[in-house]
Formats: structure tokens, sequence, C-alpha cells
């Protein structure tokens, strides 16, 4: 090794790496016992040292040799690379972050000298790293869904509280003039009780996405997840079945607010009542046979 260390010195001083270089470096490499982890170690860090410009033919070469004789050419495993020799050659090539011309030509003689190939080393090109990377970063276009979805539910809830504050002007002003306007106010909450309901949705909603694409909601970085069952969002089936439930409330809540404005003049209205109110006592049974 201490040859190794004076020629690449030398071939430092020189700004150059002639043939004849090439040549010493590969008499050094091949004796003394062959090839070694300690001269393979020590070709890679000269390999990655040097410029695209003074890698010449000669040193690619006696580099693709050198580092798949140290592979096949061993007592351990001789004609295959082993589980320790792959994660050793993918540390090497990944340590400067991205894969060169000469390790693409090792791996592709590699490929086809070794009698295995283990897929540690089937390394992505520079191209498709990138492409994946941009591929990985477009989730955060869900954002968009998070964001309007939070400020229509903004903006729900602001409706939702008007309409309460309006019925409670109303019972208050009922209240004094002695009027009795009962069916009228149970209607304004009910339809306040349905806003804030479908409020809720797209805050699920917002929070489910966001969960899925985005990243954990953690403020506190809690180590135990104290939230409700329904707002831990696991999955695209989790977030649905959320979903699906309050969606539910909204439509038994509507149900409710649609049977005040009618009218029952016939035993057929009110038999119609009692099959809507057996449609939803069935829903909420089925939904929570589902939720245990």
């Amino acid at each position: 090794m201490d040859n190794l260390i004076e020629l690449r010195k030398k071939i430092i001083a020189d700004g150059q790496l002639s043939s004849k270089e090439v040549e010493s470096l590969r008499q050094e490499l091949f004796s003394n016992g062959g090839m070694t982890k300690e001269k393979g170690d020590f070709l890679f860090d000269f390999k990655d040292f040097l410029s695209k410009e003074k890698i010449t033919p000669e040193f690619r070469n006696l580099f693709i040799d050198a580092i798949s004789s140290l592979l096949l050419e061993d007592e351990i495993s001789p004609g295959e690379i082993d589980e320790s020799e792959a994660k050793w050659l993918r540390a090497k090539i990944q340590f400067k972050g991205y894969q060169d011309r000469t390790d693409q030509l090792l791996l592709d003689n590699l490929r086809r000298k070794s009698i295995n190939f283990p897929e540690i080393l089937n390394y992505k090109t520079r191209l498709s790293r990138w492409f994946e990377s941009g591929l990985y970063f477009s989730r955060y276009l869900t954002l968009f869904a998070v964001i309007g979805s939070l400020l229509s539910a903004f903006a729900l809830f602001i409706r939702g509280s008007m309409v309460v504050a309006f019925g409670l002007v109303d019972f208050f002003h009922s209240f004094s003039s002695g009027a009795e306007e009962y069916e009228k106010l149970l209607a304004a909450f009910v339809s306040s009780v349905d806003i804030f309901l479908f409020a809720m949705v797209l805050v699920i909603f917002g929070m489910g996405i966001y969960e899925l694409f985005i990243n954990k909601i953690d403020p506190v970085e809690r180590k135990a997840d104290s939230r409700p069952s329904w707002l831990q969002i696991q999955s695209i089936d989790e977030l649905k079945s959320s979903l699906g439930k309050v969606i539910l409330m909204v439509l038994i809540v509507s149900f409710f607010k649609h049977s005040l404005d009618i009218s029952f003049s016939s035993a057929s209205d009110l038999l119609f009542l009692s099959i809507g109110i057996l449609l939803v006592a069935s829903a909420l049974y089925i939904a929570n046979k589902q939720h245990k």
C-alpha cells in the first residue's frame, strides 16, 4: 500500500495520468496476493478524486478488472458476489451521491461475469432518481385540496354560527312578544347542525388527505396518539369510512329538517314518514355494527 500511496502522490503532482502510470498501478494492485478490500478502497477513492477528463480508457479498464477480480476471484465466494461484497460495492458507489460512467461499466461487467447479481446493486441512474424525486414531490399538490377544504369548512362554520345567532335573535324576540314560533326556531337550529356537520366532513377530509400524502399531524410530538379513532387516518379506506359516518349524520339531520316542513294530511303521509324513520334507524344500526 505504501507504493500505491507514493504512486498516487506522483500522479497528483504530475497533474495527468499517463499509460505508464496506469501500468504501474496495475502491477502494484495485482502483486503481493492480488486484490484486497484495502486496495479496492484505495482504487475507489482514487477514481472519485480524479476528474472526468483525467479518467483515461486505460485507467477505466484497470478499475473494472481490479474490482471485478476482487469480487469474483476471492476464495470465499468465487464467481459470485456475496452479501457483504454487494453491500461494500453499493456503499462505495453511493458514497459520492451518484453513479458515474465508470461505475456503470463496472456493474455491466459484473452482470455478465457473475453467477448472481444481488438486488442491492440495481442502482438507479441519476435521471431516474430525479424523476422519482419530482414524482414524490408532486404529493404536495394535495395541499390545494387540504387548504380548499379547510377554507370551505371555515366559511360553513361562520355560516352556521350566523344561523344560530339569527335563531337566538328570533327566540328572544318571540319570547318578549309572547308569540309561539317553536317550529321555526327548531328548523333554524337543525339547519345550523346540518351546516356544522358538513363543515366537519370537510375538516376530516382535509386532515385525512394531509396525513395520507404530506405528513402525520403531531404538533407536540406525542408518543401516544390520543386523538379520537375517527381522526386517526391510516389509509384511503379509513378516510372514506370516517367521511361516510359523518355524511350519514348529515343525511339524517337533513331528513329530520325536511320532515318538519311536510304537512301530513293523510295516512299514507304518515306511512311514508314511518318508513323513512325505519330506514334511518336501519342505517344507524348497520353503521354501528360495522364500527364494532
